[in-house]
């Protein structure tokens, strides 16, 4: 079983719905896991490295639009901290 440690928790606010988002580490993997306001069920994504260049992907698959248009939001309230 892998290593499951808290490493975060943030909030950001995307078309007035506010999202809890807490990052971890999974067996050298960091996901994260968005909880919304507006009961909607959570969405695990992470960033997949592809022929194409990294993206991001949800987990298990299925909700990619999400994950790519809810990382971008991820990553630009990582890169400001």
């Amino acid at each position: 079983m892998g290593n499951l440690l808290g490493n975060g928790k943030f909030e950001v606010e995307v078309d007035g719905v506010k999202i809890i988002v807490t990052e971890h580490t999974v067996q050298d993997q960091q996901i994260y896991r968005l909880i919304f306001d507006d009961k909607r069920p959570p969405l695990v994504i992470t960033r997949a490295s592809t022929w194409q260049g990294n993206m991001w992907t949800s987990v298990p698959q299925g909700r990619q639009q999400e994950a790519e248009t809810l990382g971008q939001i991820i990553t630009r309230y990582l890169d400001r901290r």
